[in-house]
């Protein structure tokens, strides 16, 4: 009999519903256990503590910052736990970005089904370090994307809200609010193949396809090609901007002089100014960081 242990964000309902419901699908065939969140970071060590129970799966139910947590639970693990276990996700946050590359419904019937199929793929992560609020260096893997620009300010606007909008309309008025007061910030990045200084309104290691609530900013990136993409919107306008997020929903590519995609294994990322930066949907830190591809390490469902 298999173990699933459910990782479940308690501020949403679904989540603390989730062990129940899936119960009832699954019947006997495997033993169902859940641990609730009591605060922010909790689900990294809730989910360590059912890799060293032995979960067979652990299920992330919650957002972005949710999944992000029990990935770097996952790392923290010995190597053969980890690559013993499954990852599955039920995406339940405002963004939800990481469940649209994925392809990863809201349904606890078709995470049954997955469940019982069994099977899993290995994806890709990505791993930063970067300076603390203390000014410390410290690191962190991301399993969607790691931004510095008006994304992040975005994510600080949008994380302090209500989102009684919804989640589309809340990012959309959140960049919004984000460019009203933004000021470019000016970097100088290095890859093993190129050098780029400039201001930029974002400047995006991605490993997932979006960001923002289903904005497709990396419309090449792909979760398990041993890769990152990076993407630089260089020195455009609010307007400029605002006018893509249309060809962004579509995951359609910007073309625009100031707007550069890269396949990437690592970069560095350097600025004079401390800039906030942001990972799958959270503030982490700030500049300067360094991000690599971590290729293969994780199992996820499906």
């Amino acid at each position: 009999m298999k173990t699933i242990t459910i990782i479940a964000n308690r501020k949403y309902k679904k989540a603390v519903q989730l062990k129940k419901k899936l119960s009832k699908l699954l019947l006997i065939d495997f033993l169902i256990d859940d641990k609730l969140t009591d605060y922010h970071g909790h689900s990294t060590q809730l989910t360590l503590d059912a890799m060293n129970e032995n979960a067979d799966i652990i299920i992330a139910a919650g957002g972005d910052g949710t999944l992000n947590e029990v990935v770097n639970g996952i790392m923290q693990a010995t190597d053969e736990q980890r690559n013993k276990v499954v990852l599955a996700l039920f995406p339940l946050g405002t963004g939800n970005d990481f469940a649209r590359t994925a392809n990863i419904k809201n349904s606890v019937e078709e995470l049954a089904n997955l469940i019982k199929l069994g099977n899993s793929r290995k994806i890709d992560l990505g791993y930063v370090e970067f300076q603390n609020e203390k000014n410390e260096k410290t690191g962190r893997y991301f399993d969607n994307i790691a931004e510095i620009g008006v994304g992040a300010k975005t994510v600080e606007i949008v994380n302090k809200s209500n989102k009684f909008l919804g989640s589309t309309a809340t990012f959309l008025l959140g960049v919004i609010k984000a460019f009203g007061g933004y000021k470019k910030q000016s970097v100088h990045l290095i890859t093993p193949d190129l050098q780029w200084v400039g201001k930029v309104v974002a400047l995006c290691v991605a490993n997932g396809r979006y960001f923002g609530s289903g904005l497709g900013i990396a419309p090449g990136a792909n979760l398990n090609s041993g890769k990152l993409n990076l993407v630089v919107v260089g020195n455009i306008s609010i307007i400029h901007f605002l006018k893509y997020l249309p060809s962004l929903r579509k995951l359609k590519p910007i073309i625009h002089p100031e707007v550069h995609y890269h396949i990437i294994d690592s970069c560095n990322v350097f600025s004079e100014e401390r800039y906030p930066l942001e990972m799958d949907g959270e503030s982490i830190g700030f500049t300067p960081f360094t991000a690599k591809v971590v290729p293969g390490v994780i199992n996820l469902l499906g």
